[in-house]
């Protein structure tokens, strides 16, 4: 229908002529030749039921008396029709009495029917079944099968003589309409032709010739009439815009001044207003999309990807470690590091993605119409190995690393705050287990992160209703078969969640900053308590205490300690400060010089679960430090566990080279405790001598040496 469409008015009038033709000459030959074949058949049957009446007449009387040569002769006579293949009567039980074949032919014989007369057709034969009655009583069956190549040849001439009769019609409506479309087609090409010039041409004087009163007539003289009224129209507009164009002159005249006056401060308001713009959806120092900037476009990345059921992801960044390197190097140093990594961060993207700063040193990734979660992982981790390298800033080589949370849409929620909300649950998760990594958001992460937030706000109100206690941890001198110090422990018992697990706690206490009132709490009390012990006449006692990274760096800190020893009046050499490997490297050289300034007061320092940290040789020679602890993790599968008895050896050997104490955690059966006795370690903490205590309790085991039992037991 599309090409017909598209072709010429002449042409679809010949079309049409045609079609209509070559419809009507064909229905009129499909109704001749099947009124033809339909008489054909008619005429074949008559033939036969002519022949079967005649031969059941004849043959009657052969059949009653069983005369075979007389049924034969009466089936001879079919030899002069040549239509006839074969012929046969049965008698009335269904045998066969008499045959009869055409040369050539070897088809079987059917079986007969009932008596009733049965003509059947097929399309090169027809059979006729007609009953042999005598008195009305039924003795046989005549049977005759005639060939009807004759009415297929008659069937075939007449399609010759309808081929040839449409062919020549076809011929001669062709000739005859390419004629008569003329008298319709010419006037179209008329009109179509002048129309063509007076849009070329723009000249409306031309008319289109023709008269008639039929409908093309009609059409030739409204489209002139129509020329007519255009050409009218158009000399009116002419002398309208002549007077328009004077009038327009004038007017310009007069705003081409006014233009002038008003294009330069134009220029500074359009210049402001871009200024303004530009601040307002960017990051002052590093040029990059705000959190404004940044939220709209989450938006619009969320429509998109609902419209097409595609995926988003959000990736939220946090530089790790970064407040040391500001409060120690200063805000300058600080915003130039945040420069150079803001670019480092942009070439890690891809064109369409957009990273923001959010504020101090958090930023977010926006990746839109990513195919599948782990195109986020893939630029996470481009983003993480992108800040490997050291960068150079006012002099300083700074290390830093990032730790990325990624939430991605539909899965981890469907809306702006909540995708964010998780990213940023996900973010905290990678700083928990070790920074400098990537996590997906979890389901469990909000399960946890709830959690987190409920112990921050018991943590909070914790100390001041008293929830928070210390306990006590022996340190055993298996030499002497004395105590000789001990480990304060921090514990929490929360009036509904009963104990809580330093592991859950503490680093809650360290993000929020709550560790540093909750260490200067324990610094107080466990001095006081080793006060009290001194004057109850242990006065060799040492007192061990932990201290976080925050307290380290906290300036003031020296303060604070000075204030714990004085109210509580003990000597500096009874205090022990523990400290691990990862919060001494945090910020190596800050923690040196405060650490020399207590060791320089009389102070031990310890080196606490050394060998689960960076253990590197290089940074514990620069530490000040007097004793190293063997962790526990190191201890418990001792000494069946060749790879952990290398390992304790190997630090056991380190640390007599360098001349620093040893102090073995977690011995809890006899067995451990041969093994470091051979190794030449002296001082050891476990369950195998006592849990951690209470201040009563540890009072009462010093008086009674609850540890000689033991102790005797090994050298048994």
């Amino acid at each position: 229908m599309k090409i017909i469409k598209n072709i010429s008015v002449r042409h679809k009038l010949m079309l049409i002529s045609m079609a209509i033709t070559m419809a009507s000459l064909l229905l009129a030959s499909v109704a001749f030749i099947t009124s033809d074949r339909l008489y054909a058949q008619k005429t074949v049957v008559d033939g036969l039921n002519t022949m079967t009446d005649m031969i059941a007449a004849n043959s009657s009387a052969a059949i009653l008396f069983g005369d075979a040569d007389a049924a034969l002769e009466t089936l001879g006579f079919l030899k002069s029709q040549g239509n006839i293949q074969a012929g046969a009567l049965y008698l009335k039980d269904g045998d066969v009495f008499a045959t009869y074949r055409r040369n050539g032919f070897n088809g079987e014989l059917p079986a007969p029917g009932s008596n009733k007369q049965d003509v059947k057709f097929s399309d090169k034969y027809t059979e006729v079944f007609r009953p042999i009655v005598y008195k009305n009583d039924p003795i046989g069956i005549v049977y005759l099968r005639s060939d009807m190549s004759a009415v297929h040849d008659r069937l075939s001439w007449f399609l010759w003589i309808v081929v040839i009769t449409l062919v020549t019609s076809l011929v001669f409506a062709f000739a005859l309409s390419t004629q008569l479309q003329r008298i319709i087609t010419d006037p179209l090409l008329r009109l179509s032709a002048i129309a063509r010039r007076i849009s070329t041409e723009k000249n409306f004087d031309l008319r289109v010739s023709g008269h008639g009163r039929d409908e093309l007539g009609n059409l030739i003289g409204d489209f002139n009439t129509m020329l007519n009224e255009i050409q009218t129209r158009d000399r009116q507009l002419k002398e309208h815009q002549a007077e328009l164009e004077e009038r327009v002159a004038i007017r310009t005249q007069e705003l081409e001044i006014a233009n002038i006056e008003l294009a330069s401060s134009k220029e500074q308001a359009e210049a402001v207003a871009k200024r303004m713009e530009y601040h307002a959806h960017h990051d002052a120092l590093t040029g990059l999309p705000n959190r404004i900037l940044l939220n709209d476009r989450i938006h619009k990345g969320l429509a998109h990807a609902r419209r097409q059921q595609s995926m988003l992801a959000l990736l939220f960044l946090d530089l790790d470690r970064f407040k040391i390197i500001n409060d120690s190097l200063g805000h300058a140093v600080g915003d130039q590091l945040l420069r150079v990594i803001s670019r480092r961060l942009k070439s890690c993207l891809r064109e369409g993605d957009t990273i923001a700063r959010l504020g101090g040193d958090e930023f977010m990734v926006l990746l839109p119409d990513i195919k599948s979660a782990s195109d986020a992982g893939k630029i996470g981790n481009k983003i993480i190995k992108s800040l490997t390298d050291s960068i150079s800033c006012n002099g300083h080589e700074l290390h830093i690393t990032t730790s990325v949370g990624i939430s991605v849409y539909p899965f981890d929620g469907a809306d702006a705050d909540t995708l964010v909300k998780h990213a940023d649950i996900s973010m905290y998760r990678a700083k928990d287990i070790g920074r400098n990594r990537m996590v997906y958001y979890t389901a469990e992460m909000n399960a946890g992160s709830r959690k987190k937030l409920a112990l921050e706000t018991s943590l909070r109100s914790a100390l001041g209703k008293k929830q928070l206690h210390l306990v006590y941890q022996p340190k055993i001198d298996i030499t002497r078969n004395q105590i000789i110090g001990v480990e304060a422990l921090l514990r929490w018992k929360h009036p509904a969640m009963g104990y809580v697990s330093p592991l859950e706690f503490i680093p809650i206490a360290e993000e929020s900053g709550l560790i540093i009132p909750i260490g200067e709490w324990v610094l107080n009390t466990a001095f006081r308590q080793l006060r009290e012990w001194h004057d109850a006449g242990f006065d060799e006692l040492t007192m061990a205490v932990n201290l976080s990274s925050a307290q380290l760096s906290r300036p003031g800190f020296e303060d604070i300690m000075e204030h714990a020893l004085s109210n509580s009046g003990i000597s500096a050499d009874k205090a022990e400060l523990e400290i691990t490997e990862n919060v001494a490297m945090r910020n190596i050289d800050s923690a040196i010089m405060t650490l020399q300034k207590f060791k320089d007061k009389g102070m031990s320092i310890a080196m606490d679960d050394f060998g689960t940290g960076y253990s590197s040789l290089g940074y514990l020679r620069k530490l000040p430090i007097d004793t190293v602890k063997i962790d526990r993790s190191f201890v418990s599968e001792l000494p069946d566990s060749k790879d952990d008895a290398l390992i304790a050896q190997t630090i056991i050997a380190m640390a007599h080279s360098m001349n620093l104490g040893l102090v073995v955690e977690g011995v809890e059966n006899v067995r451990q405790l041969n093994f470091f006795k051979k190794q030449g370690c002296h001082i050891v903490q476990g369950f195998l001598f006592s849990k951690p205590l209470l201040a009563d309790e540890l009072l009462e085991m010093l008086r009674t040496h609850d540890t000689r039992a033991i102790i005797n037991l090994v050298r048994k």
